[in-house]
């Protein structure tokens, strides 16, 4: 008897934990579509949407520690500034450059990136309209960001 009570509540925890895994913060996805870097949904925020946190703009895992979000950008409208971030700019996850000037050449080496930045946002200027994925990869020593022609 005693063993059938402690079966139970063992597989009562486990399939409680496999629950509450697939929920929100999870490295491959929240529930509602975005990757979280660092346990921490990040989206890309910058002039091309006003600053704003929106579902569009919550970075993808495209690969392990590598993250994307794409945008649509008009050459009249350049340069844009932009950043990753959380919704709350948290110290951590707000992710600017780390070095003057802090800006990507398109198809250019990436921009380190400091995760604890206030007002340094990278500048990019797109070689003409249409839409651009933004990186933010975190594989390495320091995180870098750098922006691709969507579908290339």
């Amino acid at each position: 008897m005693f063993n059938k009570i402690l079966l139970s509540a063992v597989l009562a925890g486990v399939i409680g934990l496999t629950g509450c895994s697939s929920e929100g913060g999870s490295s491959s996805g929240g529930s509602d579509g975005g990757a979280d870097v660092f346990g921490t949904q990040i989206y890309l925020r910058g002039e091309m949407n006003d600053w704003a946190v929106g579902s569009q703009y919550k970075v993808q895992k495209v690969s392990d520690k590598v993250y994307m979000a794409s945008a649509e950008l008009n050459v009249d409208w350049a340069p844009y500034k932009f950043k990753f971030a959380d919704s709350n700019w948290t110290a951590g996850t707000n992710f600017g450059y780390k070095d003057q000037p802090g800006i990507y050449e398109f198809g250019g080496d990436p921009v380190v990136l400091n995760p604890k930045s206030i007002f340094e946002e990278v500048k990019f200027t797109p070689p003409e309209n249409g839409i651009y994925d933004f990186y933010i990869d975190v594989t390495g020593e320091a995180p870098v960001t750098y922006v691709k022609k969507h579908g290339e």
